[in-house]
């Protein structure tokens, strides 16, 4: 039986970091599931693009980057609603059996192994430089220097969906709520 890897990520948006992660789990097992979490949120702050793009986006830059498709599986997490639901639970429900979990986040591995998942760390790569909470805020600054923080085929897409006027029409809707969050 070959043995299978999941990621856990929002990709708001995909960068250099996130191709790292697919790498290091792909030289640790056959093949990779790569979960989008938070897949019910759109347009907001903290995730302004919806399950669809970063789907789209993900695979893209894992053509263009070169990893092999077939050994590449793609779901979708939403977050949990409620308290008393599960979110790892929740992940096993909505991705095929994997063996190995790679997370660095300590919520996703205190529920992964919650669930019974083997769940390992993944060594950072420039993590001060690739974070995607520093891109957007690069994004919503107006700072064109995100643009060589993501690979450029991400470019190209967030580019063609206009993401520079959604952040700033985002930030504008959510003013208040940014606002106090500073």
């Amino acid at each position: 039986m070959r043995k299978r890897a999941l990621v856990v990520g929002r990709f708001q948006p995909l960068h250099y970091g996130h191709l790292h992660v697919f790498r290091y789990a792909l030289g640790r097992a056959d093949e990779l599931v790569i979960a989008i979490g938070s897949s019910q949120y759109c347009c907001v702050p903290r995730n302004p693009l919806s399950i669809d793009e970063r789907m789209e986006m993900l695979v893209r830059a894992l053509r263009r980057e070169g990893f092999p498709l077939g050994d590449i599986i793609i779901s979708s997490v939403p977050d949990t609603e409620a308290p008393e639901e599960d979110w790892g639970e929740l992940v096993i429900d909505r991705v095929p059996r994997v063996d190995i979990a790679f997370s660095n986040d300590p919520e996703t591995i205190r529920d992964l192994r919650n669930v019974g998942l083997r769940v390992e760390n993944i060594p950072y790569l420039k993590r001060d430089i690739y974070e995607a909470t520093r891109i957007r805020k690069l994004i919503l600054e107006g700072n064109s220097t995100w643009r060589e923080l993501v690979p450029p085929s991400v470019l190209e897409f967030l580019l063609e969906i206009g993401i520079e006027e959604r952040m700033r029409g985002i930030a504008e809707k959510y003013k208040e709520e940014l606002a106090a969050s500073k």
